[in-house]
């Protein structure tokens, strides 16, 4: 790439983020962009079901950086933004707000969880953590359950009706 390139990298999670900081260690001089929908700084998804989920990770904790590293890195991040169309004859993406952005390179990122395909997946305890955000609103619905590192949705250890109770083994 020649310095004057400008970079978009679309998905401002670990991938994204990833390839941001590897153009600048491996000497990319021109223009990086990286653009995410969250409102968030980049960060760390597995943590989100283990220890922020649980409480035993702060927040600040699960970012990859902290927002000086993007400045120091001279990596433009935008945050709260959805890429909503590319065109790819004018060599833009466009943004949710109607702002066009030029590129000499564009790097798309990032994945959505499957949603389960069985009869009641869309039932209100059926959860899909993929955001902080959803991990905000699952983690204030939970409390620990009794005696145990458990999380019980809704605070509620009662078996789901949909489910049979579980079968000791002997």
């Amino acid at each position: 790439m020649r310095i004057g390139d400008t970079m978009v990298i679309v998905g401002a999670g670990l991938a994204g983020t990833s390839a941001a900081q590897t153009l600048r260690t491996e000497g990319f001089e021109g223009r990086v962009v990286l653009i995410g929908d969250e409102p968030e700084l980049p960060y760390n998804r597995p943590p989100l079901s283990k220890g922020y989920l649980s409480g035993e990770t702060p927040r600040e904790q699960v970012s990859l950086h902290d927002g000086a590293f993007y400045d120091d890195s001279d990596i433009t991040l935008v945050t709260g933004t959805r890429v909503t169309d590319l065109d790819l004859t004018g060599s833009e993406v466009v943004l949710d707000d109607g702002t066009r952005l030029g590129f000499d390179r564009l790097l798309a990122t990032g994945a959505t969880p499957r949603r389960l395909p069985v009869p009641d997946g869309d039932l209100a305890g059926v959860h899909y953590l993929r955001t902080l955000a959803d991990a905000d609103a699952l983690r204030a619905s939970c409390v620990p359950a009794a005696a145990s590192s458990s999380w019980v949705p809704g605070g509620s250890a009662r078996r789901s009706p949909h489910r049979p109770a579980r079968r000791a083994w002997r």
